[in-house]
């Protein structure tokens, strides 16, 4: 008995000091960690401060971004502009809460210093309808058009029944893209992430099921894939999420693409822009 009671004080002891040295452990997060979840909040707080009007659109629920990011990101690869390092953090919004986006926006972070650094905005248009989206840093876009042009897919198995069935109908669509990305002279096979970085369904629009997929440098997305279903039929469009030149086909055979977005006006449908921000501690 004795034996016994000594046993089981001892494993107590144990537990106890190891419970209290992971609580020490965890009262005090590292600071890398501590400093990529700033940079998320940061981020959010950027998107949080966007207004967006329209005079075309008049649901709420589409002049709204979605609270959590599509995708995060980084890319040591490259450089920033203007001699900035690279790419330290980075994500990818949607702007309307349901169907296919009213527009994606990526806020990208370069550092140029131990505690400031460069906000980068690549923003595109994926409606033909005008809207209006400024924030109190200066940032101001006004689309009125779009650069996506859905097309039919051919060679394609009608549309399953069912989401999980037309899931994987996607995936093997998708792979009959391919991408490349050349920046300052270096060429690049972009890999298709396996997973779409959205899900969608518009009754009224006759979309029966979408998916947003993304062909990325490591995890930095170059091109973005939208492949739509009626309940019939298969379509696709492409469009543009980064300053470098694109090369794209399907099935072999090359896709027009986008026009650069980075310094193009605040009126075109596929724009960039750049400030100035300091880091989060």
């Amino acid at each position: 008995m004795f034996h016994r009671r000594t046993a089981r004080a001892l494993a107590l002891a144990i537990l106890l000091v190891g419970s209290a040295a992971s609580a020490g452990e965890g009262s005090e997060a590292p600071k890398a960690d501590r400093a990529v979840k700033a940079r998320l909040e940061m981020m959010q707080e950027v998107i949080d401060d966007f207004q967006v009007r329209s005079a075309q659109i008049e649901s709420p629920a589409a002049l709204r971004f979605r609270q959590h990011p599509l995708l995060r990101y980084n890319d040591q690869t490259r450089p920033g502009a203007g001699g900035a390092q690279a790419l330290l953090d980075a994500t990818a919004w949607r702007l309307g809460e349901h169907g296919r986006p009213l527009a994606v926006v990526t806020l990208e972070v370069y550092p140029d210093s131990e505690k400031t650094a460069v906000m980068t905005y690549e923003m595109v248009s994926l409606s033909p309808l005008a809207f209006e989206m400024k924030n109190s840093r200066g940032v101001v876009w006004t689309p009125s058009s779009t650069e996506l042009a859905m097309a039919p897919l051919a060679k394609a198995l009608e549309p399953a029944d069912s989401k999980r069935a037309r899931l994987v109908q996607m995936r093997q669509l998708a792979r009959r893209f391919t991408v490349q990305a050349e920046w300052r002279g270096e060429k690049t096979e972009c890999r298709l992430l396996a997973q779409p970085i959205d899900r969608y369904d518009d009754e009224a629009a006759g979309i029966l099921d979408g998916a947003a997929f993304v062909f990325a440098n490591g995890t930095n997305p170059e091109m973005g894939l939208l492949v739509e279903c009626s309940d019939k039929s298969w379509s696709y469009g492409v469009f543009r999420l980064t300053a470098a030149t694109l090369f794209a086909q399907l099935d072999g055979k090359s896709l027009n693409l986008p026009s650069k977005g980075a310094e193009s006006p605040v009126e075109a449908p596929t724009t960039g822009t750049r400030h100035s921000i300091d880091l989060p501690e």
